[in-house]
């Protein structure tokens, strides 16, 4: 990972120096409506025009960063000689950010830098400030962007395309609603643990992610709650780590399963991923016994001399204890109507998060592209969003 990380409080008035630093002298800031009224925006632009640092505005940014969105902006950036992005906002602000920068560079459109590392040019420079403690997409090499027209979402990104700063700042989240963010704490949380669960995880990785899950686990109701200074510098550190651990180990089979209910049912991916994690924990624990047990440590779960199924019950209640504490819902039921066919969902989920599985004479016995560490078939998967229906 290449990227920069500037924390602590108040480390956002020097995001003039920071991006001059970059030799950036005409930037695009991606943010959207929620945060321009913000007292720490006024304080972010007017430093960088304190800098000599012309600023230039895209405040539309929604749920999700979507391809049209995309390819529009990184045409108006290569029409107005920009130089640099700065995204100011949540995962969706900053993977509109980091797309925009990969296309601005690989043109024409975000759909031919699909998957991993499909495009050949350094995406523009960009500084990535989130004020959400959940994606961790100011240290990623990924994006992920909606095909409103077609109903997908996918993934694209690689070595060339990580932010080349992000700058954490806990001040940004004093306003921030605790609704949004109880979400983001639990994506936060989904990507620190799926990292455990693949097969490209590594005693790195592994390091990363119970670190990650030992902050977030902490920190995040004190954060969200109370609004602690220390308890959301730990949150947004927690954030970043979690992702800094998937981004070498990638994600697992909870991410591969929200994907289409995200993409076909419109349901916020915080919330799939998050109700999905339990389920899928426990899918994973049959073959993954001593990677439960390192992250029972982590959550602060002291069973380890009882039977692997009592430490895996454990780990589940402490992820169940820890939603209530946040307010975050424990089943799919009141977020969206079940799916006539839940059968159809778990095969469209078989491309997988990363576009790599089959998309023709999909059965139920057809695996579902992932590298979690268990293989999982189109009838596991129905299981799975099957229990996630059912009031816990």
């Amino acid at each position: 990972m290449s990227t920069r990380i500037i924390h602590g409080t108040g480390v956002l008035s020097g995001l003039g120096d920071t991006t001059t630093e970059l030799g950036l002298r005409n930037v695009l800031v991606i943010t959207d409506q929620n945060i321009t009224p913000q007292a720490f925006y006024s304080a972010a632009t007017s430093s960088l025009s304190a800098a000599g640092v012309a600023v230039n505005v895209y405040d539309g940014c929604g749920i999700d960063a979507h391809l049209a969105e995309v390819d529009e902006l990184a045409a108006r950036v290569r029409r107005d000689g920009i130089d640099g992005i700065i995204a100011i906002g949540g995962g969706s602000a900053m993977c509109v950010g980091k797309a925009v920068a990969i296309v601005a560079t690989n043109p024409p459109s975000f759909r031919d830098c699909a998957g991993v590392a499909s495009f050949t040019n350094r995406a523009l420079k960009m500084i990535m400030i989130p004020t959400t403690a959940g994606s961790g997409a100011e240290v990623s090499q990924f994006t992920l962007v909606k095909d409103d027209e077609n109903e997908t979402k996918f993934v694209g990104g690689g070595p060339l395309s990580f932010p080349d700063v992000a700058v954490l700042d806990p001040e940004v989240l004093s306003g921030i609603p605790p609704r949004l963010a109880a979400v983001s704490a639990v994506d936060a949380l989904s990507h620190a643990v799926e990292a455990m669960f693949t097969e490209f995880a590594t005693p790195l990785t592994d390091g990363l992610a119970t670190t990650a899950v030992s902050l977030l686990f902490r920190s995040a109701p004190a954060a969200i709650l109370e609004r602690n200074e220390a308890a959301c510098t730990e949150n947004l550190l927690g954030s970043a780590i979690a992702n800094m651990a998937c981004g070498n180990a990638r994600l697992g089979l909870a991410h591969a399963l929200s994907l289409p209910l995200e993409a076909q049912h419109h349901l916020p991916h915080g919330y799939g991923v998050g109700v999905l994690l339990p389920h899928v924990l426990a899918f994973n624990a049959p073959i993954a016994a001593p990677k439960v047990r390192q992250l029972a440590l982590a959550f602060g779960v002291r069973e380890q001399e009882r039977p692997d199924e009592d430490v895996l019950a454990g780990v589940i209640a402490a992820i169940r204890s820890f939603y209530d504490r946040i307010d975050f819902p424990q089943s799919f039921a009141g977020l969206l109507d079940e799916p006539s066919c839940l059968n159809a969902v778990a095969r469209a989920a078989v491309p997988g998060l990363y576009g790599t599985g089959s998309t023709g004479n999909i059965s139920d016995a057809s695996e579902i592209a992932s590298p979690n560490i268990r293989q999982a078939r189109v009838s596991d998967a129905e299981d799975i969003y099957r229990a996630c229906f059912s009031t816990h």
